[in-house]
């Protein structure tokens, strides 16, 4: 194409003439030179981006007046977020059958993007057909081949800058991604930046075919020959073809079988042929070139400022450039050595809202720590603190290999590198990779007030799967059997060692990117946070900004939205963190993390559940679980008395037949889904295809391969969990009776931890949980819940030896003693908001294996975990930090076998809220579409229009794929 002088004013018709020229090139210019559309005729090209304008304008002006609700808008929310997946009929039967790794369902887009989609095309065809082609004084040319040819071009090349800007993922050239517009990054826009990228490849595939039955139609009055014929030598139209076959390799590579397998070569592609693309169209047809060369500018200036962000977030620019810390942080106590960290105590909770001095029961499985969080949120910033683990030279990660196959890395960047909370960064490891980045979900917040660095410490969750990661794996596995502390040709600082445990590896760090950014989290009455497998890194963000926000944080100075507790705007008051993931091993990702945040937030603000779906009951168990409310299995952490007044009394109001009134306190096995234990999937799932439990915990590839002990590590965190809650709820029911009996003391404690190297000292039991039964001792107490409640021992308590856990042995028989400590401060009871007569909330005890792994030398994780096999024929040993296994165990109450029931889960938190409900989610697809079918099932509309906002549901997620 080539436009036309806007001096000229012959009219032309559908076959206009070509002059006589002798010279085969002069004659094939002309003729081309007449063929094109006049400047009249690029309207289309500027609708396009009017309409674009307007768009854009209505999505800045939407996230700027922040979240509404309204019947109607929830009406069209829940139509819009339901998403679906695919399976073929019997393919996870007959994928069982061949032996085929499990695969996730094909992913469909939500009816949001499909309407989006649809709405796009139709508006681009239009543009591209509807009306005449050709505007000049005197001539209107309707669909000739050469007219729309041309005008099917001139909307791609118009496309051009789009695509380009939805692929930007830096602002201040990624736009839309600039918080005074829609804060949207490459995260949500990178489908439609596909499917504009596949629509410009359609729209030149018909200029190309137009062009060619206008080529082939016409021939040359002095030779009788084909215009075909002459139109290579024409330079301009071998760009065009250049152009064209350039683009379709592109769009080629970017299908997602090649992403997945192949996704370094997609990456190098994609470096290499957007400009290439871009150029040839440019110079295909100079007139319209400005759209090429302003995509083109953009892509090369986005490339440039990220650069200059990198270089400087990577310490090319100098050290580390913070904001100095607040005089008024405060840490949150971490444990010394003669605290017992499994002892839950209770802290000084004063209610925010009440005149009185109402105590809360503290977060189960929580250590105590001397906090009053009223005063902590009124008068002091409460700040994670430094972790006391080793931390790496600015610029290395620590990694770490995790049960799972999974390498969790933890770096502080040499430079001052800010994000919010949910966003993404670009990796690249030098040791494994030279030159691709891969992105990963950042599983802390940016504590910008912090008293150290580690406030601003990234934490990585990376599990095995083909390629990129397989190969970190491999690295690090290598390095770690071969005692190798550092990659060799890595220099560390002179003031840095190499860690005890883990290796160092060089890591590059590109980003924040992300649109978590843009949500308003603390303008929700409950934040419900959904995370299956390693998608839990999301969810972990999102849970440390809500606690701290909730402890007297401004959320501003965690990267997030500005508000607080107690600050206007703030009306989080609850926050619910649900976790799906295959084994129970897999809690010491992320149990430290855990710990921390339910150290800091009592239990009627924060509620964690972690579901283990690779763990089968016993048959007695599956016959018996639609009969009896509970099993060992099955047991919960205790629920105070107010809690479960307060929730009866909001189950009478709840206005659904559905609701889930018929459940008790204790009946938490409603929960839970074991059904698929019948069977490795069934037929007719929710998505409405068959169904495997590992689409909700599994990201495609992911290994499941167990490493040599694994197994029995699982067994033991599992009945970690399982002694600690039947511990807490026999303790509560004989409180309920009044059976308060005299202390027996405890044995001697040392003032601190036997010296021993890093490594985790386990034990296990095999006794059952009705032979761990505590039972009290001693007489009665007169003293009003001013001493020691008591200890509870086992019958067996004679008989408390520790075995070691060697890999793949059987379990030992040894008896456990279960201890109960409490420490009430003196002269103080708990009382319930409910009742004048308050019921004492005990502390949580700590199973004995936790007790005992305390001070004895009873072996170590290294003895649990057999040798492997490297892929360089080194053997490997796996190992725990002490302090981490002790918050495994107290994560590990929180874990129960089985599936949620998330509809159940949902329900339940509709009930409990006070206002509208944020869900945050990021785990595998077919987990995303579960929780969308799920969301868009509870809003209702019809509260709304009642006044009552639990009706309303905003569902925040992380499911990108580049």
């Amino acid at each position: 194409m080539a436009s036309q002088s806007p001096t000229s004013t012959i009219p032309l018709t559908a076959y206009p003439t070509t002059p006589y020229f002798a010279d085969d090139v002069e004659w094939i210019t002309a003729y081309l030179d007449i063929h094109v559309l006049s400047t009249a005729s690029m309207v289309y090209a500027y609708i396009l981006w009017i309409i674009l304008a307007i768009i854009v304008f209505g999505c800045a002006a939407s996230h700027l007046l922040g979240p509404t609700t309204s019947s109607l808008g929830a009406r069209w929310y829940k139509w819009a977020v339901r998403r679906r997946t695919w399976r073929k009929q019997h393919a996870l039967r007959i994928a069982q059958q061949r032996g085929d790794p499990h695969r996730q369902p094909l992913p469909l887009p939500s009816n949001a993007q499909i309407l989006t989609l649809t709405v796009l095309v139709i508006a681009t065809m239009a543009l591209a057909f509807v009306g005449p082609d050709y505007f000049a004084p005197g001539s209107r040319i309707w669909n000739a081949w050469w007219t729309s040819g041309n005008r099917t071009g001139l909307i791609a090349f118009a496309l051009f800058p789009l695509c380009v800007l939805l692929a930007l993922k830096a602002p201040p050239f990624a736009v839309l991604a600039l918080p005074f517009v829609a804060q949207l990054h490459f995260d949500k826009l990178a489908w439609i930046h596909k499917w504009i990228g596949r629509l410009i490849w359609l729209l030149s595939a018909l200029h190309v075919a137009l062009w060619s039955v206008q080529l082939l139609v016409e021939k040359r009055s002095s030779t009788g020959q084909f215009v075909y014929t002459y139109a290579f030598q024409y330079r301009n139209f071998i760009y065009g073809w250049i152009a064209f076959g350039v683009m379709t390799l592109l769009v080629a590579s970017s299908f997602r079988p090649i992403r997945q397998l192949h996704y370094e070569l997609f990456y190098c592609l994609h470096i290499l042929l957007v400009p290439l693309t871009l150029i040839f169209s440019a110079l295909h047809h100079p007139p319209v070139w400005y759209w090429c060369w302003a995509a083109l500018a953009v892509w090369a200036g986005e490339r440039l400022w990220r650069s200059i962000w990198w270089m400087q977030a990577n310490g090319y620019f100098g050290g580390m450039v913070a904001p100095p810390p607040s005089n008024r942080l405060h840490k949150v106590p971490t444990r010394n050595g003669d605290a017992r960290p499994e002892a839950l105590e209770m802290s000084n909770l004063r209610s925010p809202t009440s005149p009185s001095k109402l105590r809360h029961y503290s977060s189960p499985s929580a250590p105590k720590f001397a906090i009053d969080v009223h005063q902590a949120r009124t008068t002091t910033k409460v700040s994670f603190g430094a972790s006391g683990r080793y931390v790496a030279p600015p610029g290395f990660a620590h990694a770490e290999l995790l049960p799972g196959r999974t390498v969790r890395l933890r770096l502080i960047t040499p430079g001052y590198l800010p994000w919010a909370p949910g966003q993404h960064f670009l990796l690249r490891v030098p040791a494994v990779s030279g030159l691709t980045t891969h992105p990963f979900t950042n599983a802390t917040v940016c504590d910008q007030e912090a008293p150290t660095d580690e406030g601003r410490e990234l934490v990585f969750l990376i599990r095995a799967k083909n390629g990129w990661t397989k190969r970190l794996w491999d690295t690090v596995a290598q390095m770690v059997a071969r005692g190798h502390g550092h990659v060799p040709g890595e220099s560390l600082p002179a003031s840095y060692d190499v860690p005890g445990r883990g290796v160092l590896l060089r890591t590059y760090v590109d980003g924040p990117f992300g649109s978590a950014a843009r949500a308003r989290w603390g303008s929700y009455s409950t934040v419900l946070i959904v995370a299956g497998g390693s998608g839990v890194s999301f969810g972990l963000s999102i849970l440390q900004y809500m606690c701290l926000c909730l402890a007297g944080r401004d959320g501003q100075s965690l990267g997030g939205k500005k508000g607080g507790w107690g600050q206007p705007g703030f009306r989080t008051t609850r926050v619910r963190f649900v976790w799906l993931v295959r084994e129970f091993s897999h809690i010491q990702w992320c149990a430290t993390l855990l710990r921390r945040c339910m150290s800091m937030i009592p239990a009627s603000e924060l509620q964690v559940d972690i579901f283990v779906t690779n763990v089968k009951p016993s048959l007695n168990r599956l016959s018996d679980m639609h009969y009896l409310p509970d099993s060992p299995d099955g047991l919960a952490p205790p629920v105070p008395r107010f809690a479960r007044e307060e929730r009866n009394v909001l189950r009478k109001k709840r206005d659904r037949p559905s609701s889930i009134a018929s459940i008790d306190d204790s009946d938490t096995d409603s929960f839970v889904d074991l059904s698929y234990y019948t069977g490795d999937f069934n037929e007719g799932g929710e998505l409405g295809h068959e169904e495997h439990v590992l689409d909700l915990t599994n990201f495609e590839g992911d290994d499941d391969t167990a490493l040599p002990g694994e197994s029995q590590f699982n067994q033991t965190v599992k009945r970690e969990g399982k002694l600690r809650r039947a511990a807490s709820q026999s303790a509560l029911a004989l409180l309920s009776k009044g059976k308060r009996k005299r202390p027996v003391e405890h044995p001697p404690m040392p003032t601190q931890m036997p010296p021993s190297p890093s490594t985790v000292r386990l034990v296990d039991y095999s006794t059952s949980l009705e032979e761990s039964s505590p039972t009290y001792e001693g007489s009665p107490n007169d003293g009003p819940f001013e001493q020691d409640i008591g200890t509870l021992t086992s019958p067996h308590s004679g008989s408390s030896s520790t075995t070691v856990l060697s890999p793949d042995a059987p379990f030992p028989t040894s008896t456990p003693t279960l201890r109960l400590h409490e420490s009430y401060p003196p002269g103080e009871a708990l009382s319930s908001p409910s009742s004048s007569s308050g019921i004492p909330m005990l502390a949580r005890p700590r199973s004995t294996a936790s007790h005992v792994s305390e001070y004895s030398d009873a072996g170590s994780l290294a003895a649990l975990v057999a040798e492997i096999d490297t892929k360089g024929g080194d053997h490997l040993r796996l190992e725990l930090d002490e302090l981490e296994m002790q918050d495994v165990g107290i994560v590990a109450e929180h874990a129960r076998p089985g599936k949620p029931k998330l509809d159940r889960i949902l329900e339940d938190e509709v009930g409990r809220a006070r206002g509208p409900i944020l869900v945050g989610c990021c785990g595998p697809l077919s987990l995303n579409a579960m929780m969308r079918k799920t969301i868009a099932a509870q809003i209702d509309p019809g509260r709304i229009r009642r006044g009552d906002l639990s009706g309303s549901i905003t569902l925040i997620s992380e499911d990108f794929e580049y």
